[in-house]
């Protein structure tokens, strides 16, 4: 049969859909879908989709196979190590629009927007289809790298009917936990999903052998037993603003979350979106999945805690943000790092490796000593975390 070869992100898309964590899209898109997407945010069945998933193969090699096929053809996808991961199911083929997605998802063309700037590696012609998985893809974190079948039968073996998820590709610091804290107390939440984000990364985001080290330290050491489940979600992450804020949560509903935290600029970057449009999106495109929507938090000098602007008086001077830009810079140039605001277990762990893709000199945390099915037993009976 014809071979393409997908870039990365699309190869795990192409896993993701396999599984059910982008339902109802059981493909990659054709014309229509994409359009509509971009247009009005919705399916063809009028269901709320934000993100447009396509398959774009980069290459004149990729190119020639693509003018050959028609519809009906299957397709064999490999990897970039040549491993044969699915089939498609050739539907149709159509010029990608770049500029079109770049308005539409990321509100720019401006190549400093990261997404923006992955547009230009892609080819010139998108094709879709459904996808038959063969092989899953080699997870980073193959232990840590739960289907929503998995997350479903955890949440059912825990007696979870409502669970909130929290997205983030970040290391956990004061901010983060207030919010969990916040939601756990709420009596119509049984439990907490933390789901972090690891796929490929752009220069200075934090790497995600570190994030995950460093979560498992502070569910061990400060969250209550039972009560919260650690996996990871190998994707490309979308720097959408309010697009991307509620596609991570149509992709959390589907993993069994019935709630969805929604903090300050949730997936924004370089000052592109709203801080709260990923508030205000929710109410525009209801997508069956409850949001719990929270303000900036700082830590107050003179309240002693972490507070928003709608519970704190006092004035921005004696409130510290929990903004990774200062704890990123503070790593960079090997200033003191801000203990109001990250546990000593963290900041020992950012103190001993190298914290930041693209970043030289030190060691790199690796995986939890011994087997990784062993350190997540470990962490599951001492934290509840899986």
């Amino acid at each position: 049969m014809p071979v393409l070869t997908p870039e990365t992100d699309q190869v795990l898309d192409a896993a993701k859909i396999a599984v059910g964590a982008y339902s109802p899209v059981e493909g990659f898109m054709d014309r229509a879908t994409v359009d509509g997407v971009l247009a009005d945010l919705t399916l063809p069945d009028s269901l709320a989709w934000p993100i447009p998933i396509f398959l774009s193969p980069p290459g004149k090699e990729a190119a020639g196979v693509i003018e050959r096929l028609r519809p009906g053809d299957e397709v064999g996808l490999r990897d970039s190590d040549g491993r044969f991961f699915g089939v498609l199911r050739f539907q149709e083929k159509f010029p990608l629009d770049r500029s079109a997605i770049a308005r539409s998802v990321y509100g720019t063309t401006d190549t400093r927007h990261p997404n923006v700037a992955a547009l230009r590696s892609t080819g010139d012609t998108a094709i879709a289809g459904p996808v038959d998985l063969l092989e899953s893809p080699r997870w980073p974190f193959p232990a840590d790298e739960l289907t929503p079948a998995q997350t479903r039968r955890l949440f059912a073996r825990r007696g979870w009917s409502n669970v909130a998820g929290f997205q983030t590709r970040n290391l956990p610091h004061a901010g983060h936990e207030h919010l969990h804290r916040l939601t756990l107390e709420r009596d119509d939440i049984d439990g907490l999903l933390i789901h972090p984000v690891i796929g490929p990364l752009k220069p200075g985001d934090y790497r995600p052998e570190v994030v995950l080290e460093a979560y498992r330290a502070v569910l061990r050491e400060y969250y209550p037993v039972g009560r919260v489940a650690l996996a990871t979600l190998t994707i490309a992450m979308r720097y959408a603003g309010p697009r991307a804020s509620l596609f991570f949560a149509i992709v959390r509903k589907n993993f069994g979350c019935s709630h969805y935290i929604v903090g300050r600029d949730q997936a924004g970057v370089g000052g592109f979106y709203e801080p709260y449009a990923c508030h205000a999106i929710f109410d525009a495109h209801p997508v069956g999945i409850v949001p719990l929507r929270f303000r900036e938090q700082a830590y107050c000098r003179s309240c002693g805690q972490m507070a928003s602007e709608r519970s704190c008086p006092h004035p921005e001077a004696v409130r510290t943000a929990t903004s990774q830009t200062r704890v990123r810079a503070a790593l960079r140039e090997g200033s003191p790092l801000p203990l109001e605001i990250l546990r000593p277990e963290v900041v020992s762990i950012l103190r001993r490796t190298v914290a930041l893709e693209g970043e030289l000199g030190g060691p790199v945390v690796g995986p939890a000593p011994g087997d990784p099915g062993e350190a997540l037993a470990e962490i599951a009976e001492r934290s509840g975390a899986v």
